[in-house]
């Protein structure tokens, strides 16, 4: 590689050949400071919903110490090990966290998926979990606190048995427990708002009309999580299903959030299936989507970083499996999709030209949902919300997450896009 450039040197040589007369001294001018410039990044398209009160407002993060009891669920749930068939216990601590991420790192580096997923070891899924779970969970909270505030005020003045939430390709636990954390912060809201609506009532002396009280939440605080994945995480799930229920995860005695992270109040259902979904026959598709006999008033499914994967495995699979979930789906039912931005989610498709080279086309992901969905499904399907890009920015210097080398927390770009079934 070159160096860097060291100037003209031919004009140098030239200068010292034949020196120019030497001009009269002239004061020298004094030249403007110039300034750093700040490094930018990329542009983030601006959030308009605020403007409007009927909007899904995604702008408004769970509370700073919601969000670390959040990271010690993982911790909790993932860290250290169970007793084994012989009583003894083996802390994950004395692994080596470090090597087993960078083994993670480099399968998906070299997209290989089967050996970082599939094939991986009970070790290695917890780990990635970690790594990565724990921080996607932080930016996946506040999406999810402010869709499910949208979808309850688009519900009000009907029925309710519940929210159900169906998260494809969620089986590393980051959409369990941001839900999880969502739904608390949410209820709490709500608990909150009663208690002012009661004071107001027993306040109210003159007893003109005697403030009415809110109905119970209780009907909708029956939430059920549905994880589906080609990978078997059913330990991994099963791990922070049960430490989102437990009062053992530590907190600090200042804390406003303490554990268990899902109050007792609260009906909280986490199921796993391993499925690969492109080659899900139909009947269980709409098992696991709809999840059997039980009947939920709201209905929610998720693909969070795991479409544009799809599309890349196979074109033609993903599209009919797009429209063999919008056939399942009622109207009202909600899909969120979240991906890499950009040309991060790209495909790339190559087919022989005239002259026998072989041609390459683009297509963005977004640009085939829309295909799938508003072109080919026609009429079955409404864009409510889209953003191309979006950042999360994690709160580093406020958070705690101390579990090995190599497993810290990162800042999240994404796009996201919202559809309705009509």
């Amino acid at each position: 590689m070159p160096g860097p450039r060291q100037g003209n040197r031919r004009a140098d040589r030239d200068t010292l050949q034949a020196k120019p007369k030497p001009k009269p001294k002239q004061k020298p001018q004094q030249r403007p400071r110039q300034t750093k410039p700040e490094r930018k990044e990329p542009e983030e398209e601006a959030d308009l919903s605020d403007e409007d009160p009927s909007a899904i407002k995604l702008s408004t993060p769970i509370p700073l110490s919601l969000q670390q009891l959040l990271l010690d669920v993982f911790k909790t749930a993932l860290l250290n090990s169970s007793p084994g068939a012989d009583g003894s216990e083996r802390e994950f601590e004395s692994l080596d966290i470090k090597s087993l991420i960078q083994t993670i790192k480099s399968h998906l580096y070299q997209r290989d998926f089967d050996s970082a997923f599939t094939e991986a070891g009970e070790d290695h899924l917890r780990a990635y979990a970690l790594r990565w779970s724990a921080s996607r969970a932080l930016g996946y909270a506040g999406l999810f606190k402010g869709v499910l505030s949208w979808m309850r005020r688009d519900a009000e003045g009907s029925d309710s048995n519940g929210t159900r939430v169906v998260c494809l390709g969620g089986g590393a636990g980051a959409e369990i427990v941001a839900l999880a954390a969502a739904w608390r912060d949410l209820d709490n809201g709500v608990d909150s708002l009663s208690g002012q609506a009661e004071g107001l009532s027993l306040e109210d002396k003159e007893g003109e009309a005697e403030a009415e009280k809110p109905s119970s939440p209780s009907s909708n605080r029956n939430l059920a999580i549905a994880a589906a994945d080609i990978a078997d995480w059913s330990s991994v799930v099963e791990r922070l299903a049960a430490t989102l229920t437990s009062p053992d995860v530590p907190a600090p005695s200042t804390s406003k959030h303490k554990a268990p992270l899902v109050p007792a109040g609260d009906n909280v259902d986490v199921t796993f299936h391993r499925a690969d979904l492109l080659g899900l026959p139909e009947k269980e598709l709409k098992d696991v989507v709809l999840g059997g006999e039980t009947s939920h008033s709201s209905l929610l499914v998720t693909l969070m970083f795991t479409l544009n994967e799809l599309f890349t495995t196979s074109m033609p699979k993903t599209t009919a499996f797009m429209l063999r979930l919008t056939e399942i789906l009622k109207p009202g039912a909600i899909l969120l999709v979240v991906d890499s931005p950009g040309s991060y989610s790209t495909l790339k498709m190559g087919k022989p030209g005239p002259d026998g080279e072989q041609q390459e086309r683009n297509y963005p992901m977004k640009f085939l949902l829309d295909h799938t969905l508003i072109s080919v499904a026609k009429g079955q399907w409404e864009q409510v919300y889209s953003q191309d890009s979006r950042w999360w920015r994690r709160e580093a210097a406020r958070l705690r997450y101390e579990v090995g080398e190599g497993a810290g927390l990162e800042d999240m770009r994404f796009q996201v896009h919202i559809y309705r079934r009509i």
